[in-house]
Protein backbone atom coordinates (compact mmCIF):
# COMPACT_ATOMS: atom_id res chain seq x y z
CA UNK A 1 0.00 0.00 0.00
CA UNK A 2 1.25 3.56 -1.06
CA UNK A 3 2.32 5.67 2.28
CA UNK A 4 0.41 8.46 1.10
CA UNK A 5 -2.85 6.32 0.90
CA UNK A 6 -2.04 4.92 4.66
CA UNK A 7 -1.46 8.51 5.59
CA UNK A 8 -5.07 9.37 4.58
CA UNK A 9 -6.85 6.16 5.57
CA UNK A 10 -5.23 6.75 9.39
CA UNK A 11 -6.37 10.13 9.52
CA UNK A 12 -9.94 9.59 8.47
CA UNK A 13 -9.74 6.82 11.15
CA UNK A 14 -8.11 9.05 13.43
CA UNK A 15 -10.91 11.46 12.53
CA UNK A 16 -13.53 8.60 13.49
CA UNK A 17 -11.98 8.04 16.96
CA UNK A 18 -11.53 11.35 18.26
CA UNK A 19 -13.63 12.03 21.20
CA UNK A 20 -17.03 13.61 19.95
CA UNK A 21 -20.63 13.26 19.62
CA UNK A 22 -19.98 10.86 16.38
CA UNK A 23 -16.89 9.06 17.26
CA UNK A 24 -16.54 5.11 16.13
CA UNK A 25 -14.99 3.13 18.77
CA UNK A 26 -13.48 0.37 16.50
CA UNK A 27 -11.42 3.44 14.87
CA UNK A 28 -9.65 3.84 17.78
CA UNK A 29 -8.36 0.36 17.48
CA UNK A 30 -7.68 0.57 13.72
CA UNK A 31 -6.25 4.08 12.98
CA UNK A 32 -3.05 3.59 14.65
CA UNK A 33 -2.07 1.12 12.66
CA UNK A 34 -2.21 2.98 8.94
CA UNK A 35 -0.40 5.88 10.67
CA UNK A 36 2.46 3.20 12.47
CA UNK A 37 2.92 1.77 9.03
CA UNK A 38 3.22 5.07 7.17
CA UNK A 39 5.97 6.54 9.56
CA UNK A 40 8.11 3.46 9.17
CA UNK A 41 7.86 3.68 5.29
CA UNK A 42 8.89 7.37 4.83
CA UNK A 43 11.90 9.70 5.98
CA UNK A 44 11.89 10.27 9.84
CA UNK A 45 11.54 14.00 9.38
CA UNK A 46 8.50 13.82 6.59
CA UNK A 47 7.20 11.20 8.63
CA UNK A 48 7.36 13.39 12.40
CA UNK A 49 5.90 15.63 10.28
CA UNK A 50 3.13 14.24 8.50
CA UNK A 51 2.24 11.99 11.69
CA UNK A 52 1.97 15.03 13.67
CA UNK A 53 -0.10 17.14 11.49
CA UNK A 54 -2.60 14.41 11.40
CA UNK A 55 -2.50 14.16 15.16
CA UNK A 56 -3.12 18.00 15.37
CA UNK A 57 -5.96 18.24 12.42
CA UNK A 58 -7.78 15.55 14.80
CA UNK A 59 -6.86 17.36 17.99
CA UNK A 60 -8.57 20.80 16.10
CA UNK A 61 -11.38 19.23 14.75
CA UNK A 62 -12.20 17.95 18.61
CA UNK A 63 -11.78 21.06 19.73
CA UNK A 64 -14.19 23.03 16.50
CA UNK A 65 -16.20 20.13 17.45
CA UNK A 66 -16.58 21.03 20.59
CA UNK A 67 -16.75 25.07 20.56
CA UNK A 68 -13.34 25.73 22.04
CA UNK A 69 -11.34 26.14 19.13
CA UNK A 70 -11.36 30.14 20.81
CA UNK A 71 -9.80 29.16 23.39
CA UNK A 72 -6.24 29.82 23.41
CA UNK A 73 -5.07 27.92 26.14
CA UNK A 74 -7.14 24.58 25.06
CA UNK A 75 -5.25 25.37 21.90
CA UNK A 76 -1.84 25.81 23.09
CA UNK A 77 -2.39 22.16 25.70
CA UNK A 78 -3.59 20.08 22.26
CA UNK A 79 -1.00 21.26 20.21
CA UNK A 80 1.12 20.15 23.05
CA UNK A 81 -0.79 16.67 23.21
CA UNK A 82 -0.25 16.03 19.12
CA UNK A 83 3.55 16.66 19.94
CA UNK A 84 3.40 14.08 23.01
CA UNK A 85 1.23 11.57 20.87
CA UNK A 86 3.88 12.21 17.70
CA UNK A 87 6.56 10.97 20.14
CA UNK A 88 5.49 8.02 20.66
CA UNK A 89 5.48 7.06 16.77
CA UNK A 90 8.54 8.20 16.45
CA UNK A 91 9.82 6.05 19.12
CA UNK A 92 8.15 3.25 17.53
CA UNK A 93 9.35 4.57 13.78
CA UNK A 94 13.66 4.62 15.30
CA UNK A 95 13.89 2.22 18.27
CA UNK A 96 11.23 -0.73 17.85
CA UNK A 97 13.34 -2.56 15.57
CA UNK A 98 16.40 -2.42 17.75
CA UNK A 99 14.32 -3.19 21.38
CA UNK A 100 14.57 -7.22 20.39
CA UNK A 101 11.53 -9.33 21.63
CA UNK A 102 9.61 -6.44 23.69
CA UNK A 103 9.88 -4.20 20.50
CA UNK A 104 5.70 -4.14 20.12
CA UNK A 105 5.90 -2.71 23.23
CA UNK A 106 7.63 0.74 22.64
CA UNK A 107 5.22 2.28 21.23
CA UNK A 108 2.53 1.13 23.66
CA UNK A 109 4.22 2.60 26.71
CA UNK A 110 5.44 5.53 25.00
CA UNK A 111 2.14 6.18 24.01
CA UNK A 112 0.82 5.99 27.86
CA UNK A 113 3.53 8.14 28.82
CA UNK A 114 2.50 10.99 26.31
CA UNK A 115 -0.66 11.30 27.60
CA UNK A 116 -0.06 10.95 31.13
CA UNK A 117 2.71 13.56 30.69
CA UNK A 118 0.13 16.29 28.98
CA UNK A 119 -1.94 15.43 32.32
CA UNK A 120 0.43 16.10 34.54
CA UNK A 121 1.91 19.46 32.51
CA UNK A 122 -1.79 20.64 31.61
CA UNK A 123 -4.38 21.71 33.64
CA UNK A 124 -6.92 19.58 31.39
CA UNK A 125 -7.61 16.14 33.03
CA UNK A 126 -7.04 13.18 30.97
CA UNK A 127 -8.38 14.30 27.85
CA UNK A 128 -6.92 12.77 24.93
CA UNK A 129 -6.28 9.52 26.75
CA UNK A 130 -7.42 7.34 24.00
CA UNK A 131 -8.77 4.58 26.12
CA UNK A 132 -11.38 7.02 26.66
CA UNK A 133 -13.12 6.27 23.24
CA UNK A 134 -13.95 2.62 24.79
CA UNK A 135 -16.15 3.38 27.63
CA UNK A 136 -19.11 1.38 26.21
CA UNK A 137 -16.90 -2.31 25.86
CA UNK A 138 -17.82 -3.13 29.51
CA UNK A 139 -15.62 -6.16 29.54
CA UNK A 140 -12.74 -4.34 28.51
CA UNK A 141 -13.44 -0.68 30.83
CA UNK A 142 -12.99 -3.29 34.22
CA UNK A 143 -9.71 -2.66 33.31
CA UNK A 144 -9.90 0.57 34.65
CA UNK A 145 -10.18 -0.66 38.03
CA UNK A 146 -6.69 -1.54 37.72
CA UNK A 147 -4.65 0.55 35.98
CA UNK A 148 -7.05 3.52 35.43
CA UNK A 149 -7.98 4.59 31.77
CA UNK A 150 -4.56 4.84 30.55
CA UNK A 151 -4.78 0.76 31.16
CA UNK A 152 -7.14 0.89 28.00
CA UNK A 153 -4.71 2.80 26.03
CA UNK A 154 -2.04 0.39 26.61
CA UNK A 155 -4.31 -2.22 24.74
CA UNK A 156 -4.93 -0.93 21.97
CA UNK A 157 -1.70 0.39 21.01
CA UNK A 158 -0.34 -2.75 21.86
CA UNK A 159 -2.66 -4.24 19.87
CA UNK A 160 -2.15 -1.70 16.51
CA UNK A 161 1.97 -2.15 17.63
CA UNK A 162 1.36 -5.95 16.66
CA UNK A 163 -0.47 -5.93 13.64
CA UNK A 164 1.42 -3.30 12.34
CA UNK A 165 4.70 -5.25 12.94
CA UNK A 166 3.28 -8.55 11.35
CA UNK A 167 2.29 -6.16 8.36
CA UNK A 168 6.06 -5.07 8.35
CA UNK A 169 7.88 -8.05 9.20
CA UNK A 170 6.11 -11.27 8.08
CA UNK A 171 3.34 -13.10 10.67
CA UNK A 172 5.74 -15.70 10.46
CA UNK A 173 8.91 -14.13 12.23
CA UNK A 174 6.26 -12.53 14.86
CA UNK A 175 3.81 -15.34 15.59
CA UNK A 176 5.07 -15.87 19.21
CA UNK A 177 4.61 -12.18 19.96
CA UNK A 178 1.32 -12.28 18.18
CA UNK A 179 0.12 -15.16 20.05
CA UNK A 180 1.42 -13.55 23.62
CA UNK A 181 -0.29 -10.92 22.76
CA UNK A 182 -3.39 -12.68 22.00
CA UNK A 183 -3.41 -14.33 25.52
CA UNK A 184 -3.27 -11.40 27.28
CA UNK A 185 -5.82 -9.40 25.38
CA UNK A 186 -8.09 -12.70 25.70
CA UNK A 187 -7.58 -12.81 29.45
CA UNK A 188 -8.32 -9.03 29.94
CA UNK A 189 -11.38 -9.47 28.45
CA UNK A 190 -11.97 -13.01 30.36
CA UNK A 191 -11.14 -10.96 33.64
CA UNK A 192 -13.42 -7.99 32.92
CA UNK A 193 -16.19 -10.47 32.03
CA UNK A 194 -16.03 -12.67 35.01
CA UNK A 195 -16.29 -8.99 37.06
CA UNK A 196 -19.01 -8.14 35.44
CA UNK A 197 -20.89 -11.97 36.13
CA UNK A 198 -18.70 -12.87 39.69
CA UNK A 199 -18.53 -9.11 41.15
CA UNK A 200 -22.24 -7.83 40.39
CA UNK A 201 -23.12 -4.65 42.45
CA UNK A 202 -26.00 -5.32 45.32
CA UNK A 203 -29.36 -5.03 45.01
CA UNK A 204 -30.16 -2.37 47.28
CA UNK A 205 -30.63 0.60 45.55
CA UNK A 206 -31.59 4.58 46.11
CA UNK A 207 -33.86 6.51 44.08
CA UNK A 208 -32.22 9.49 42.50
CA UNK A 209 -33.69 12.41 40.36
CA UNK A 210 -31.72 14.76 38.69
CA UNK A 211 -34.09 17.35 38.23
CA UNK A 212 -33.73 20.90 35.73
CA UNK A 213 -36.02 23.59 35.49
CA UNK A 214 -38.93 24.11 32.90
CA UNK A 215 -38.49 26.31 29.73
CA UNK A 216 -41.20 28.89 30.85
CA UNK A 217 -38.93 29.78 34.11
CA UNK A 218 -36.28 29.92 31.81
CA UNK A 219 -37.69 32.57 29.68
CA UNK A 220 -39.41 34.34 32.46
CA UNK A 221 -36.03 34.61 34.60
CA UNK A 222 -33.79 35.43 31.19
CA UNK A 223 -36.63 38.45 30.31
CA UNK A 224 -36.52 39.64 33.80
CA UNK A 225 -32.85 39.96 33.07
CA UNK A 226 -33.45 41.68 30.22
CA UNK A 227 -34.94 44.68 31.54
CA UNK A 228 -33.05 44.87 34.54
CA UNK A 229 -30.12 45.51 31.96
CA UNK A 230 -27.21 42.97 33.50
CA UNK A 231 -25.85 39.95 31.50
CA UNK A 232 -26.21 36.81 33.71
CA UNK A 233 -22.38 36.20 32.58
CA UNK A 234 -20.77 39.12 33.68
CA UNK A 235 -20.40 38.45 37.19
CA UNK A 236 -19.29 41.99 38.09
CA UNK A 237 -22.21 43.44 36.40
CA UNK A 238 -25.12 41.51 38.45
CA UNK A 239 -23.16 42.10 41.85
CA UNK A 240 -23.49 46.05 41.04
CA UNK A 241 -26.65 46.48 40.01
CA UNK A 242 -30.30 46.75 42.32
CA UNK A 243 -30.08 43.50 44.27
CA UNK A 244 -33.82 43.56 44.91
CA UNK A 245 -34.62 44.22 40.93
CA UNK A 246 -31.75 41.27 40.05
CA UNK A 247 -32.84 38.73 42.87
CA UNK A 248 -36.24 38.83 41.60
CA UNK A 249 -35.39 37.88 37.64
CA UNK A 250 -33.26 35.18 38.95
CA UNK A 251 -35.84 33.99 41.13
CA UNK A 252 -38.08 32.04 38.62
CA UNK A 253 -35.16 29.96 38.10
CA UNK A 254 -35.21 28.53 41.56
CA UNK A 255 -38.66 28.59 42.46
CA UNK A 256 -39.14 26.17 39.25
CA UNK A 257 -36.46 24.07 40.60
CA UNK A 258 -37.60 23.87 44.82
CA UNK A 259 -41.12 23.22 42.86
CA UNK A 260 -39.69 20.37 41.29
CA UNK A 261 -38.04 19.08 44.39
CA UNK A 262 -41.14 18.45 45.87
CA UNK A 263 -42.77 16.85 42.86
CA UNK A 264 -39.58 13.85 42.90
CA UNK A 265 -39.81 13.65 46.68
CA UNK A 266 -43.44 12.85 46.33
CA UNK A 267 -42.89 10.17 43.22
CA UNK A 268 -40.37 8.38 45.89
CA UNK A 269 -36.72 9.83 45.22
CA UNK A 270 -34.80 9.89 48.19
CA UNK A 271 -31.78 12.66 46.31
CA UNK A 272 -32.82 15.34 44.19
CA UNK A 273 -29.80 17.40 42.38
CA UNK A 274 -29.83 20.10 40.62
CA UNK A 275 -27.92 21.08 37.51
CA UNK A 276 -24.50 23.01 37.95
CA UNK A 277 -24.89 27.19 37.75
CA UNK A 278 -28.00 27.26 36.03
CA UNK A 279 -29.46 28.61 39.19
CA UNK A 280 -28.38 32.03 39.97
CA UNK A 281 -28.29 33.42 43.42
CA UNK A 282 -26.98 36.55 45.55
CA UNK A 283 -25.02 36.31 48.12
CA UNK A 284 -28.15 37.97 50.40
CA UNK A 285 -30.79 35.68 49.45
CA UNK A 286 -28.20 32.04 49.82
CA UNK A 287 -29.43 31.68 53.46
CA UNK A 288 -33.38 31.89 52.03
CA UNK A 289 -32.65 29.55 49.76
CA UNK A 290 -31.27 26.79 51.53
CA UNK A 291 -33.59 27.34 55.09
CA UNK A 292 -36.48 26.72 52.62
CA UNK A 293 -34.93 23.75 50.66
CA UNK A 294 -34.15 22.73 54.54
CA UNK A 295 -37.89 22.79 55.51
CA UNK A 296 -38.84 20.72 52.02
CA UNK A 297 -36.08 18.52 52.79
CA UNK A 298 -36.50 17.79 56.10
CA UNK A 299 -40.54 17.31 55.44
CA UNK A 300 -40.13 14.77 52.68
CA UNK A 301 -36.82 12.92 54.63
CA UNK A 302 -34.75 13.15 51.54
CA UNK A 303 -30.99 14.72 50.71
CA UNK A 304 -31.05 17.47 47.90
CA UNK A 305 -27.77 18.66 46.12
CA UNK A 306 -28.50 22.35 45.11
CA UNK A 307 -25.67 23.63 42.57
CA UNK A 308 -25.94 27.54 41.76
CA UNK A 309 -23.78 30.09 40.42
CA UNK A 310 -23.14 32.36 43.60
CA UNK A 311 -22.54 36.04 43.13
CA UNK A 312 -20.79 37.62 45.45
CA UNK A 313 -19.80 41.38 46.30
CA UNK A 314 -15.91 40.22 46.26
CA UNK A 315 -13.60 39.67 42.63
CA UNK A 316 -14.14 37.62 41.17
CA UNK A 317 -17.77 37.99 41.98
CA UNK A 318 -19.03 34.50 41.98
CA UNK A 319 -18.85 31.10 43.38
CA UNK A 320 -19.69 27.69 41.56
CA UNK A 321 -21.15 25.95 44.42
CA UNK A 322 -23.02 22.40 45.37
CA UNK A 323 -24.18 22.40 48.67
CA UNK A 324 -26.15 19.16 50.01
CA UNK A 325 -29.02 19.68 52.36
CA UNK A 326 -30.17 16.48 54.53
CA UNK A 327 -33.04 15.10 55.72
CA UNK A 328 -32.61 17.06 58.75
CA UNK A 329 -32.72 19.93 56.91
CA UNK A 330 -29.46 20.83 57.75
CA UNK A 331 -26.09 21.82 55.57
CA UNK A 332 -24.13 18.75 55.16
CA UNK A 333 -21.19 20.05 52.82
CA UNK A 334 -20.72 23.49 50.68
CA UNK A 335 -18.37 22.38 48.37
CA UNK A 336 -16.58 24.87 45.48
CA UNK A 337 -15.83 23.74 42.42
CA UNK A 338 -12.07 22.73 41.98
CA UNK A 339 -11.44 22.64 38.25
CA UNK A 340 -12.84 25.71 36.39
CA UNK A 341 -13.08 24.94 32.68
CA UNK A 342 -11.40 28.09 30.73
CA UNK A 343 -14.17 30.06 30.14
CA UNK A 344 -15.20 30.13 33.82
CA UNK A 345 -13.54 33.78 35.95
CA UNK A 346 -13.95 32.42 39.07
CA UNK A 347 -11.28 31.16 41.71
CA UNK A 348 -10.59 27.64 42.63
CA UNK A 349 -12.36 25.75 45.21
CA UNK A 350 -9.90 24.27 48.04
CA UNK A 351 -9.62 20.42 46.08
CA UNK A 352 -11.02 18.70 48.92
CA UNK A 353 -13.92 16.02 48.06
CA UNK A 354 -16.46 16.14 50.60
CA UNK A 355 -18.46 13.71 52.06
CA UNK A 356 -21.42 12.90 54.33
CA UNK A 357 -23.12 9.59 55.75
CA UNK A 358 -26.23 8.90 54.59
CA UNK A 359 -28.93 5.74 55.41
CA UNK A 360 -27.78 4.74 51.38
CA UNK A 361 -24.09 5.07 52.16
CA UNK A 362 -21.92 7.74 52.15
CA UNK A 363 -22.18 10.51 49.69
CA UNK A 364 -19.57 12.48 48.01
CA UNK A 365 -19.72 15.23 45.38
CA UNK A 366 -18.05 17.24 42.34
CA UNK A 367 -18.61 19.53 39.59
CA UNK A 368 -18.87 18.48 36.05
CA UNK A 369 -15.25 19.23 35.05
CA UNK A 370 -13.61 17.93 38.26
CA UNK A 371 -14.88 14.50 37.17
CA UNK A 372 -12.28 14.42 34.70
CA UNK A 373 -9.31 14.75 37.20
CA UNK A 374 -8.47 11.20 38.28
CA UNK A 375 -6.62 12.03 41.41
CA UNK A 376 -9.51 14.28 42.91
CA UNK A 377 -12.25 11.80 41.78
CA UNK A 378 -9.77 9.18 43.89
CA UNK A 379 -10.03 10.92 47.12
CA UNK A 380 -13.80 9.77 47.47
CA UNK A 381 -12.63 6.01 46.85
CA UNK A 382 -10.35 7.08 50.22
CA UNK A 383 -13.53 7.90 52.19
CA UNK A 384 -15.31 4.39 51.26
CA UNK A 385 -17.87 6.65 48.84
CA UNK A 386 -20.78 4.55 47.97
CA UNK A 387 -22.32 7.08 45.80
CA UNK A 388 -20.89 9.98 43.32
CA UNK A 389 -22.93 13.09 43.01
CA UNK A 390 -21.97 15.24 39.74
CA UNK A 391 -24.05 18.16 38.88
CA UNK A 392 -22.96 19.25 35.38
CA UNK A 393 -23.28 21.85 32.71
CA UNK A 394 -22.07 21.14 29.02
CA UNK A 395 -23.07 22.82 25.77
CA UNK A 396 -24.16 20.60 22.82
CA UNK A 397 -21.32 18.90 20.89
CA UNK A 398 -19.47 18.31 23.96
CA UNK A 399 -21.72 16.41 26.54
CA UNK A 400 -20.65 12.85 25.78
CA UNK A 401 -18.07 12.88 26.32
CA UNK A 402 -17.95 14.47 30.07
CA UNK A 403 -20.44 11.68 30.66
CA UNK A 404 -18.41 9.51 29.49
CA UNK A 405 -15.46 10.01 31.46
CA UNK A 406 -17.31 10.21 34.34
CA UNK A 407 -17.79 6.44 33.49
CA UNK A 408 -14.45 5.86 33.89
CA UNK A 409 -14.48 7.26 37.44
CA UNK A 410 -17.26 5.65 38.49
CA UNK A 411 -15.06 1.69 37.69
CA UNK A 412 -11.92 3.10 38.82
CA UNK A 413 -12.81 4.15 42.42
CA UNK A 414 -15.44 1.22 42.66
CA UNK A 415 -18.57 3.81 43.67
CA UNK A 416 -22.13 4.69 41.61
CA UNK A 417 -22.15 7.92 39.95
CA UNK A 418 -24.80 9.89 38.94
CA UNK A 419 -23.84 12.94 36.80
CA UNK A 420 -27.04 15.64 35.87
CA UNK A 421 -25.82 17.77 33.36
CA UNK A 422 -28.47 20.87 31.76
CA UNK A 423 -27.17 21.65 28.20
CA UNK A 424 -25.56 17.95 28.01
CA UNK A 425 -26.01 13.93 28.46
CA UNK A 426 -26.93 13.35 32.20
CA UNK A 427 -26.27 9.53 32.97
CA UNK A 428 -26.29 7.44 36.01
CA UNK A 429 -24.06 4.46 36.26
CA UNK A 430 -22.90 1.50 38.34
CA UNK A 431 -19.48 0.82 40.02
CA UNK A 432 -19.01 -1.48 36.78
CA UNK A 433 -19.82 0.78 34.19
CA UNK A 434 -23.50 -0.03 33.12
CA UNK A 435 -25.37 2.96 32.30
CA UNK A 436 -28.85 2.52 34.59
CA UNK A 437 -30.61 6.12 33.41
CA UNK A 438 -29.71 8.44 30.81
CA UNK A 439 -31.09 11.29 29.51
CA UNK A 440 -30.31 14.18 26.70
CA UNK A 441 -31.02 17.65 27.21
CA UNK A 442 -31.24 18.80 23.60
CA UNK A 443 -33.88 15.46 22.91
CA UNK A 444 -36.42 16.47 24.90
CA UNK A 445 -38.79 19.27 26.26
CA UNK A 446 -38.34 19.15 29.78
CA UNK A 447 -35.07 16.89 31.19
CA UNK A 448 -35.09 14.76 34.00
CA UNK A 449 -33.84 11.87 34.93
CA UNK A 450 -34.43 9.52 37.82
CA UNK A 451 -32.33 6.27 38.27
CA UNK A 452 -32.65 3.53 40.64
CA UNK A 453 -28.36 3.29 42.01
CA UNK A 454 -26.89 0.74 43.88
CA UNK A 455 -25.44 1.76 46.45
CA UNK A 456 -22.85 -0.13 48.91
CA UNK A 457 -19.57 0.23 50.56
CA UNK A 458 -17.47 -1.34 48.51
CA UNK A 459 -14.13 -3.09 48.85
CA UNK A 460 -11.29 -0.62 46.96
CA UNK A 461 -10.80 -1.47 43.87
CA UNK A 462 -6.99 -1.82 42.69
CA UNK A 463 -6.71 1.96 40.68
CA UNK A 464 -8.28 3.45 44.07
CA UNK A 465 -5.23 1.87 46.09
CA UNK A 466 -2.39 2.11 43.95
CA UNK A 467 -3.27 5.34 41.89
CA UNK A 468 -1.55 5.80 38.61
CA UNK A 469 1.24 2.93 39.25
CA UNK A 470 1.04 1.94 35.70
CA UNK A 471 1.20 5.41 34.16
CA UNK A 472 4.14 5.58 36.31
CA UNK A 473 5.60 2.23 34.72
CA UNK A 474 4.78 3.07 31.70
CA UNK A 475 6.60 6.70 31.82
CA UNK A 476 9.88 5.16 33.49
CA UNK A 477 9.59 2.37 30.45
CA UNK A 478 9.72 4.89 27.82
CA UNK A 479 12.37 6.69 29.43
CA UNK A 480 14.54 3.79 29.42
CA UNK A 481 13.76 2.65 25.66
CA UNK A 482 17.01 4.53 24.05
CA UNK A 483 19.14 3.13 26.74
CA UNK A 484 17.91 -0.80 25.98
CA UNK A 485 17.84 -0.55 22.63
CA UNK A 486 21.50 1.84 22.63
CA UNK A 487 23.08 -1.18 24.71
CA UNK A 488 21.55 -3.91 22.36
CA UNK A 489 22.93 -2.26 19.11
CA UNK A 490 26.14 -1.62 20.59
CA UNK A 491 25.84 -5.60 21.99
CA UNK A 492 25.11 -6.30 18.46
CA UNK A 493 21.75 -7.80 19.07
CA UNK A 494 19.00 -7.38 17.18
Amino acid sequence: MKPRLLWWLGTALLLLAVHTEWNVPLAAWVFPIFLLRYARQIPVRRAILMVGLSLLIGQLVWLGVTGLLFVLSGLLAFTLLAVLQTTAFLADRLLADRAGPVKTLVFPVTLVAGEYLFRLITDFGDFGALGSTQSGNLPLLQTASVTGVYGLTFVLAWFASVVNTGWADGWPRVKRTALVHACVLGLVFLAGGARLLFDAPTTHTVRIAGISPSADANKASSDALERVGVKYWRAEEVSAADPVAVGAALAPVTEDLVTRTRQQASAGAKIVVWPETHARVLERDQDALLKRVGAEAKQAGIHVELAYALYTKQAPYIRNVAVLVGPTGEVAWTYDKTHPTPMEPMTPGPGTVPTADSPHGRLATVICYDADFPGLMRQAADKETALMLVPANDWQGFGSLHAEKATFRAVENGYSLFRHSIHGNSTAVDDQGRILGHADYFRTDQQTLVADLPVQPRTQTVYSRVGDVFAWLCLAAAALCPLWTYRRSRTGKR
